[in-house]
Protein backbone atom coordinates (compact mmCIF):
# COMPACT_ATOMS: atom_id res chain seq x y z
CA UNK A 1 0.00 0.00 0.00
CA UNK A 2 1.61 3.63 -0.74
CA UNK A 3 2.34 5.56 2.36
CA UNK A 4 0.70 8.51 2.30
CA UNK A 5 2.57 11.87 1.58
CA UNK A 6 3.88 13.44 4.67
CA UNK A 7 5.44 10.11 5.86
CA UNK A 8 9.09 11.08 4.26
CA UNK A 9 8.56 14.68 6.46
CA UNK A 10 8.13 12.62 9.51
CA UNK A 11 10.59 9.97 9.24
CA UNK A 12 13.52 12.98 8.51
CA UNK A 13 11.99 14.21 11.91
CA UNK A 14 12.51 11.12 13.57
CA UNK A 15 15.87 10.32 11.98
CA UNK A 16 17.23 13.82 12.99
CA UNK A 17 16.01 13.89 15.80
CA UNK A 18 17.75 10.23 16.60
CA UNK A 19 21.08 11.98 15.31
CA UNK A 20 20.94 14.72 17.65
CA UNK A 21 21.10 12.33 20.71
CA UNK A 22 23.39 10.29 19.59
CA UNK A 23 26.20 11.84 22.21
CA UNK A 24 24.11 10.97 24.98
CA UNK A 25 25.91 8.45 27.26
CA UNK A 26 23.32 6.89 29.60
CA UNK A 27 21.06 3.81 29.20
CA UNK A 28 21.28 0.41 28.41
CA UNK A 29 21.51 -1.52 25.26
CA UNK A 30 17.28 -1.67 24.18
CA UNK A 31 16.09 -3.60 21.04
CA UNK A 32 11.73 -2.20 20.81
CA UNK A 33 9.63 -0.86 18.43
CA UNK A 34 7.04 1.72 17.51
CA UNK A 35 4.26 1.25 15.07
CA UNK A 36 2.08 3.16 12.95
CA UNK A 37 -0.73 2.67 10.55
CA UNK A 38 -4.27 2.03 10.07
CA UNK A 39 -6.05 -0.23 12.84
CA UNK A 40 -7.33 -2.77 10.20
CA UNK A 41 -3.45 -3.63 9.61
CA UNK A 42 -2.62 -2.06 6.00
CA UNK A 43 0.16 0.51 6.70
CA UNK A 44 2.61 -0.69 9.64
CA UNK A 45 5.86 0.87 9.67
CA UNK A 46 8.24 -0.34 12.82
CA UNK A 47 10.83 1.70 14.17
CA UNK A 48 13.53 -0.23 15.97
CA UNK A 49 15.68 1.64 17.99
CA UNK A 50 18.26 0.55 20.38
CA UNK A 51 21.11 2.11 22.48
CA UNK A 52 23.73 1.21 25.31
CA UNK A 53 25.73 -1.67 26.03
CA UNK A 54 25.25 -4.90 24.86
CA UNK A 55 22.68 -7.26 27.27
CA UNK A 56 22.62 -11.00 27.41
CA UNK A 57 19.74 -12.38 24.88
CA UNK A 58 19.59 -8.66 23.18
CA UNK A 59 17.99 -8.70 19.59
CA UNK A 60 19.79 -8.00 16.66
CA UNK A 61 20.52 -5.50 14.40
CA UNK A 62 17.79 -3.56 13.08
CA UNK A 63 18.69 -3.40 9.07
CA UNK A 64 20.92 -6.88 9.35
CA UNK A 65 24.25 -5.17 9.52
CA UNK A 66 25.42 -6.20 12.93
CA UNK A 67 26.56 -2.89 13.63
CA UNK A 68 24.55 -2.05 16.48
CA UNK A 69 23.85 1.04 14.86
CA UNK A 70 20.17 2.54 14.10
CA UNK A 71 19.53 4.26 10.53
CA UNK A 72 21.16 7.40 11.31
CA UNK A 73 25.00 5.40 11.29
CA UNK A 74 25.39 6.49 15.11
CA UNK A 75 24.81 4.20 18.22
CA UNK A 76 22.14 5.64 19.96
CA UNK A 77 22.11 6.32 23.32
CA UNK A 78 19.21 7.96 25.40
CA UNK A 79 15.90 8.04 25.79
CA UNK A 80 14.25 5.04 23.94
CA UNK A 81 11.00 4.89 21.97
CA UNK A 82 7.49 3.74 24.07
CA UNK A 83 6.58 -0.06 23.80
CA UNK A 84 3.28 -0.65 22.43
CA UNK A 85 0.47 0.12 25.19
CA UNK A 86 2.98 2.06 27.47
CA UNK A 87 2.80 6.09 27.70
CA UNK A 88 5.70 7.78 26.63
CA UNK A 89 7.41 9.98 29.12
CA UNK A 90 7.22 13.60 28.98
CA UNK A 91 10.17 15.71 27.20
CA UNK A 92 11.24 12.05 25.67
CA UNK A 93 12.43 11.14 22.14
CA UNK A 94 9.55 8.44 22.62
CA UNK A 95 7.45 11.83 23.16
CA UNK A 96 8.71 13.49 20.24
CA UNK A 97 8.40 10.41 17.80
CA UNK A 98 4.63 9.90 18.41
CA UNK A 99 4.14 13.38 18.00
CA UNK A 100 5.73 13.22 14.65
CA UNK A 101 4.59 9.73 13.87
CA UNK A 102 0.77 11.75 14.71
CA UNK A 103 1.20 13.76 11.20
CA UNK A 104 0.73 11.08 8.97
CA UNK A 105 -2.31 11.34 7.40
CA UNK A 106 -3.64 7.94 7.39
CA UNK A 107 -7.35 7.68 4.39
CA UNK A 108 -10.30 7.50 6.72
CA UNK A 109 -12.28 3.83 6.40
CA UNK A 110 -14.95 3.74 3.63
CA UNK A 111 -18.25 5.88 5.01
CA UNK A 112 -21.34 3.29 6.13
CA UNK A 113 -24.50 3.24 3.84
CA UNK A 114 -27.27 5.19 5.24
CA UNK A 115 -30.00 3.66 6.43
CA UNK A 116 -33.30 5.09 4.25
CA UNK A 117 -35.15 7.25 6.04
CA UNK A 118 -38.34 5.94 4.55
CA UNK A 119 -37.76 2.34 5.79
CA UNK A 120 -36.47 3.10 9.01
CA UNK A 121 -39.72 5.04 9.43
CA UNK A 122 -41.90 2.25 8.17
CA UNK A 123 -40.21 -0.26 10.64
CA UNK A 124 -40.70 2.06 13.59
CA UNK A 125 -44.58 2.22 12.64
CA UNK A 126 -44.90 -1.35 12.08
CA UNK A 127 -43.15 -1.91 15.45
CA UNK A 128 -45.69 0.27 16.93
CA UNK A 129 -48.63 -1.25 15.45
CA UNK A 130 -47.25 -5.01 17.13
CA UNK A 131 -46.99 -2.86 20.14
CA UNK A 132 -50.56 -1.56 20.16
CA UNK A 133 -52.12 -4.74 19.16
CA UNK A 134 -51.41 -7.07 22.22
CA UNK A 135 -52.92 -4.38 24.58
CA UNK A 136 -56.01 -4.05 22.44
CA UNK A 137 -56.54 -7.63 22.12
CA UNK A 138 -56.89 -8.02 26.15
CA UNK A 139 -59.06 -4.98 26.58
CA UNK A 140 -61.32 -6.45 23.53
CA UNK A 141 -61.08 -9.80 25.23
CA UNK A 142 -61.75 -8.25 29.07
CA UNK A 143 -64.96 -6.19 27.74
CA UNK A 144 -66.42 -9.15 25.73
CA UNK A 145 -65.80 -11.26 29.13
CA UNK A 146 -67.44 -8.57 31.03
CA UNK A 147 -70.85 -8.46 28.78
CA UNK A 148 -70.82 -12.13 28.30
CA UNK A 149 -71.39 -12.17 32.07
CA UNK A 150 -72.93 -9.59 32.91
CA UNK A 151 -75.33 -8.26 29.63
CA UNK A 152 -76.38 -4.65 29.53
CA UNK A 153 -75.88 -3.83 33.10
CA UNK A 154 -72.39 -4.48 32.50
CA UNK A 155 -71.84 -2.18 29.70
CA UNK A 156 -73.75 0.77 32.03
CA UNK A 157 -71.29 0.07 35.00
CA UNK A 158 -68.29 0.32 32.02
CA UNK A 159 -69.95 3.35 30.51
CA UNK A 160 -69.51 5.43 34.60
CA UNK A 161 -66.12 4.00 35.15
CA UNK A 162 -64.94 5.55 31.18
CA UNK A 163 -66.63 8.82 32.25
CA UNK A 164 -64.74 8.90 34.85
CA UNK A 165 -61.59 8.65 33.69
CA UNK A 166 -62.01 10.43 30.82
CA UNK A 167 -62.77 13.67 32.69
CA UNK A 168 -60.34 13.30 35.07
CA UNK A 169 -57.81 13.03 32.15
CA UNK A 170 -58.95 15.74 29.96
CA UNK A 171 -58.71 18.04 32.70
CA UNK A 172 -55.47 16.75 34.04
CA UNK A 173 -53.68 17.80 31.07
CA UNK A 174 -54.60 22.01 31.59
CA UNK A 175 -54.36 21.85 34.90
CA UNK A 176 -50.67 20.47 34.61
CA UNK A 177 -50.06 22.65 31.51
CA UNK A 178 -51.70 26.17 33.55
CA UNK A 179 -49.32 25.14 37.10
CA UNK A 180 -50.30 26.47 40.41
CA UNK A 181 -49.83 30.08 41.32
CA UNK A 182 -49.65 32.38 44.16
CA UNK A 183 -53.51 32.92 44.74
CA UNK A 184 -54.93 30.38 42.35
CA UNK A 185 -58.65 29.68 43.09
CA UNK A 186 -59.18 26.05 43.96
CA UNK A 187 -61.57 24.62 41.87
CA UNK A 188 -60.25 20.51 42.96
CA UNK A 189 -63.89 19.92 44.75
CA UNK A 190 -65.72 21.79 42.65
CA UNK A 191 -64.78 20.22 39.23
CA UNK A 192 -65.77 16.76 40.57
CA UNK A 193 -69.61 18.57 41.66
CA UNK A 194 -70.06 19.63 38.60
CA UNK A 195 -69.21 15.82 37.18
CA UNK A 196 -72.15 14.52 39.79
CA UNK A 197 -74.31 17.37 38.36
CA UNK A 198 -73.57 16.43 34.71
CA UNK A 199 -74.29 12.45 35.01
CA UNK A 200 -77.30 13.48 37.18
CA UNK A 201 -78.84 15.31 33.41
CA UNK A 202 -77.28 12.49 31.22
CA UNK A 203 -77.04 8.69 31.82
CA UNK A 204 -77.05 9.17 35.72
CA UNK A 205 -81.16 9.75 35.56
CA UNK A 206 -82.21 6.68 33.67
CA UNK A 207 -80.14 4.54 36.07
CA UNK A 208 -81.67 6.43 38.74
CA UNK A 209 -85.41 6.08 37.67
CA UNK A 210 -84.97 2.63 36.99
CA UNK A 211 -83.25 1.40 40.33
CA UNK A 212 -84.56 3.61 42.73
CA UNK A 213 -88.09 5.10 43.84
CA UNK A 214 -86.91 8.57 42.72
CA UNK A 215 -89.44 10.03 40.01
CA UNK A 216 -88.39 12.06 37.02
CA UNK A 217 -89.82 15.40 38.66
CA UNK A 218 -87.93 14.88 41.60
CA UNK A 219 -84.75 13.81 39.97
CA UNK A 220 -84.58 17.43 38.08
CA UNK A 221 -85.55 19.23 41.00
CA UNK A 222 -82.33 17.52 42.42
CA UNK A 223 -80.08 18.68 39.72
CA UNK A 224 -81.14 21.83 39.51
CA UNK A 225 -80.29 22.00 43.02
CA UNK A 226 -76.77 21.00 42.65
CA UNK A 227 -76.40 23.57 39.55
CA UNK A 228 -77.28 26.41 41.89
CA UNK A 229 -75.34 24.85 44.75
CA UNK A 230 -71.98 25.15 41.90
CA UNK A 231 -73.20 28.56 40.69
CA UNK A 232 -72.94 30.25 44.18
CA UNK A 233 -69.80 28.52 45.02
CA UNK A 234 -67.76 29.54 42.12
CA UNK A 235 -68.73 33.22 42.33
CA UNK A 236 -67.95 33.49 46.29
CA UNK A 237 -64.47 31.93 45.54
CA UNK A 238 -64.10 34.56 42.92
CA UNK A 239 -64.80 37.31 45.16
CA UNK A 240 -62.20 35.98 47.74
CA UNK A 241 -59.46 36.73 45.85
CA UNK A 242 -57.47 39.47 47.43
CA UNK A 243 -54.54 39.04 44.93
CA UNK A 244 -53.08 42.27 43.25
CA UNK A 245 -53.38 40.35 40.03
CA UNK A 246 -56.80 39.36 40.55
CA UNK A 247 -57.34 39.77 37.05
CA UNK A 248 -54.94 36.70 36.16
CA UNK A 249 -56.38 34.84 39.00
CA UNK A 250 -59.57 35.34 37.23
CA UNK A 251 -58.48 34.14 33.89
CA UNK A 252 -56.79 31.51 35.26
CA UNK A 253 -60.02 30.36 36.66
CA UNK A 254 -62.79 30.68 34.12
CA UNK A 255 -60.13 28.86 31.94
CA UNK A 256 -59.98 25.88 34.36
CA UNK A 257 -64.00 26.15 34.23
CA UNK A 258 -64.33 26.24 30.51
CA UNK A 259 -61.90 23.18 30.67
CA UNK A 260 -64.45 21.14 32.55
CA UNK A 261 -67.26 22.13 31.00
CA UNK A 262 -66.19 21.46 28.09
CA UNK A 263 -64.82 18.19 28.81
CA UNK A 264 -68.44 17.42 30.58
CA UNK A 265 -69.74 18.05 27.46
CA UNK A 266 -67.49 16.65 24.80
CA UNK A 267 -67.33 13.12 26.50
CA UNK A 268 -69.55 12.65 29.56
CA UNK A 269 -72.30 13.90 27.40
CA UNK A 270 -71.66 11.76 24.32
CA UNK A 271 -70.87 8.93 26.00
CA UNK A 272 -73.96 8.80 27.73
CA UNK A 273 -76.08 7.59 24.85
CA UNK A 274 -74.30 4.01 24.79
CA UNK A 275 -76.22 3.72 27.80
CA UNK A 276 -79.67 4.84 26.02
CA UNK A 277 -78.81 2.65 23.04
CA UNK A 278 -77.98 0.02 25.36
CA UNK A 279 -81.86 0.26 27.48
CA UNK A 280 -83.53 0.89 24.10
CA UNK A 281 -81.89 -0.97 21.52
CA UNK A 282 -79.91 -3.83 22.93
CA UNK A 283 -75.98 -4.54 22.89
CA UNK A 284 -75.55 -5.25 19.67
CA UNK A 285 -76.02 -1.71 18.08
CA UNK A 286 -73.36 -0.49 20.74
CA UNK A 287 -70.90 -3.53 19.62
CA UNK A 288 -71.47 -2.82 15.90
CA UNK A 289 -70.82 0.80 15.66
CA UNK A 290 -67.55 0.01 18.09
CA UNK A 291 -66.12 -2.60 15.59
CA UNK A 292 -66.73 -0.10 12.64
CA UNK A 293 -64.68 2.35 14.57
CA UNK A 294 -61.85 -0.52 15.34
CA UNK A 295 -61.64 -1.31 12.09
CA UNK A 296 -61.40 2.56 10.72
CA UNK A 297 -58.83 3.27 12.94
CA UNK A 298 -56.62 -0.10 12.20
CA UNK A 299 -56.88 0.45 8.85
CA UNK A 300 -55.98 3.90 8.59
CA UNK A 301 -52.88 3.06 10.22
CA UNK A 302 -51.94 0.64 8.08
CA UNK A 303 -52.61 2.20 4.65
CA UNK A 304 -50.99 5.40 6.37
CA UNK A 305 -47.34 3.70 7.22
CA UNK A 306 -47.69 1.03 3.61
CA UNK A 307 -49.05 4.39 1.35
CA UNK A 308 -49.22 7.56 3.46
CA UNK A 309 -47.33 10.54 1.49
CA UNK A 310 -49.50 13.25 1.92
CA UNK A 311 -50.69 14.65 5.41
CA UNK A 312 -54.42 15.29 5.69
CA UNK A 313 -53.83 17.94 8.97
CA UNK A 314 -50.31 18.41 9.53
CA UNK A 315 -50.98 21.10 12.11
CA UNK A 316 -53.26 19.08 14.30
CA UNK A 317 -52.31 15.52 13.52
CA UNK A 318 -49.22 14.91 11.42
CA UNK A 319 -49.47 10.83 11.41
CA UNK A 320 -52.57 11.30 9.93
CA UNK A 321 -52.22 10.62 5.91
CA UNK A 322 -55.16 10.96 3.10
CA UNK A 323 -54.07 7.80 2.34
CA UNK A 324 -54.66 6.50 5.46
CA UNK A 325 -58.17 8.09 5.60
CA UNK A 326 -59.23 7.07 2.13
CA UNK A 327 -58.35 3.50 2.50
CA UNK A 328 -59.65 3.02 6.03
CA UNK A 329 -62.98 4.63 4.57
CA UNK A 330 -62.94 1.72 1.52
CA UNK A 331 -62.08 -0.84 4.59
CA UNK A 332 -64.85 0.11 6.57
CA UNK A 333 -67.39 0.50 3.80
CA UNK A 334 -66.37 -3.33 2.63
CA UNK A 335 -67.03 -5.06 5.92
CA UNK A 336 -69.80 -2.88 7.10
CA UNK A 337 -73.07 -5.04 5.79
CA UNK A 338 -71.38 -8.72 6.28
CA UNK A 339 -70.32 -7.51 9.79
CA UNK A 340 -73.34 -6.36 10.68
CA UNK A 341 -75.24 -9.97 9.22
CA UNK A 342 -73.04 -11.68 11.66
CA UNK A 343 -73.60 -10.14 14.92
CA UNK A 344 -77.48 -9.47 14.04
CA UNK A 345 -77.23 -13.73 13.65
CA UNK A 346 -80.63 -15.39 12.97
CA UNK A 347 -82.86 -12.26 14.59
CA UNK A 348 -81.41 -10.77 11.31
CA UNK A 349 -83.23 -6.60 10.53
CA UNK A 350 -84.62 -5.25 7.95
CA UNK A 351 -83.16 -3.16 5.34
CA UNK A 352 -79.55 -4.04 7.26
CA UNK A 353 -77.67 -3.05 3.89
CA UNK A 354 -79.18 0.48 4.49
CA UNK A 355 -78.44 0.54 7.68
CA UNK A 356 -74.75 -0.80 7.56
CA UNK A 357 -74.23 1.35 5.02
CA UNK A 358 -75.18 5.26 6.79
CA UNK A 359 -73.00 4.15 9.43
CA UNK A 360 -70.04 3.46 8.07
CA UNK A 361 -70.00 6.51 6.20
CA UNK A 362 -70.41 8.16 9.23
CA UNK A 363 -67.64 6.46 10.81
CA UNK A 364 -65.56 6.73 7.89
CA UNK A 365 -66.13 10.46 7.55
CA UNK A 366 -66.67 12.07 10.58
CA UNK A 367 -65.55 9.95 13.39
CA UNK A 368 -62.23 10.27 13.16
CA UNK A 369 -62.29 14.07 13.68
CA UNK A 370 -63.30 13.63 17.37
CA UNK A 371 -59.78 11.92 17.18
CA UNK A 372 -58.85 15.26 15.32
CA UNK A 373 -59.72 17.68 18.15
CA UNK A 374 -58.51 15.34 20.55
CA UNK A 375 -54.73 15.50 18.77
CA UNK A 376 -54.98 19.75 18.63
CA UNK A 377 -55.92 19.68 22.87
CA UNK A 378 -52.97 17.56 23.74
CA UNK A 379 -50.86 19.46 21.24
CA UNK A 380 -51.88 22.99 22.59
CA UNK A 381 -51.00 22.07 26.47
CA UNK A 382 -47.83 19.62 25.20
CA UNK A 383 -49.05 16.48 26.08
CA UNK A 384 -48.18 13.09 24.01
CA UNK A 385 -51.31 11.33 25.51
CA UNK A 386 -53.88 11.94 27.95
CA UNK A 387 -53.02 8.93 29.74
CA UNK A 388 -50.67 6.15 30.35
CA UNK A 389 -53.76 3.60 31.61
CA UNK A 390 -53.59 0.91 28.52
CA UNK A 391 -50.28 0.31 27.29
CA UNK A 392 -49.06 0.97 23.43
CA UNK A 393 -52.56 3.25 23.73
CA UNK A 394 -52.10 5.81 26.02
CA UNK A 395 -55.42 7.19 28.23
CA UNK A 396 -59.03 6.39 27.63
CA UNK A 397 -59.53 9.64 25.62
CA UNK A 398 -56.92 8.31 23.72
CA UNK A 399 -58.69 4.91 22.64
CA UNK A 400 -61.96 6.10 22.50
CA UNK A 401 -62.43 9.63 21.39
CA UNK A 402 -63.47 8.58 17.63
CA UNK A 403 -66.12 6.35 19.61
CA UNK A 404 -67.68 8.62 21.73
CA UNK A 405 -68.60 10.76 18.59
CA UNK A 406 -70.15 7.89 16.95
CA UNK A 407 -72.51 7.33 20.18
CA UNK A 408 -75.56 10.10 19.66
CA UNK A 409 -75.30 9.68 15.89
CA UNK A 410 -75.66 5.92 16.55
CA UNK A 411 -78.95 6.42 18.93
CA UNK A 412 -80.43 9.00 16.75
CA UNK A 413 -80.15 7.18 13.44
CA UNK A 414 -82.01 4.41 15.47
CA UNK A 415 -84.54 6.01 16.91
CA UNK A 416 -85.16 7.67 13.09
CA UNK A 417 -84.33 5.13 10.73
CA UNK A 418 -84.50 1.28 12.30
CA UNK A 419 -87.93 0.98 12.16
CA UNK A 420 -88.21 2.46 8.29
Amino acid sequence: MRAPKSLPLSLGIISGYLSACSSSSFGRRVSTSYRIGRPDGDTHIAFHLRGGQHLPGDAGDYDGDGGGSASTGATYHGNYVFQEGEEPRAGSASAAIAAAAAEVTVPPPPPTPPVLASASSTNSKLSNLQQRTGPAILMLGAVYILLKLTGSNGLIGLVFAMQLAMYSESTSIVEDFSGVSSGDVDISILKWWWFATSIMLTSGRKFLTEFTSVGMDRLNLITFGMSVVSLVTAVIQLAMVSSTVAEDVYRNYLGKVACCHFSLLFLVGQSSFWIKTVKEYGLVWVLYPAFLVVVNDTMAYVFGVLLGKHKLLPRLSPKKTVEGFIGAGISTLAVAAPLLKFMMGKDGVTNAGRHALALALYVSLVSPFGGFLASAVKRAHGAKDFGALIPGHGGVVDRFDCQIVTAPFVYLYLRNCLSE
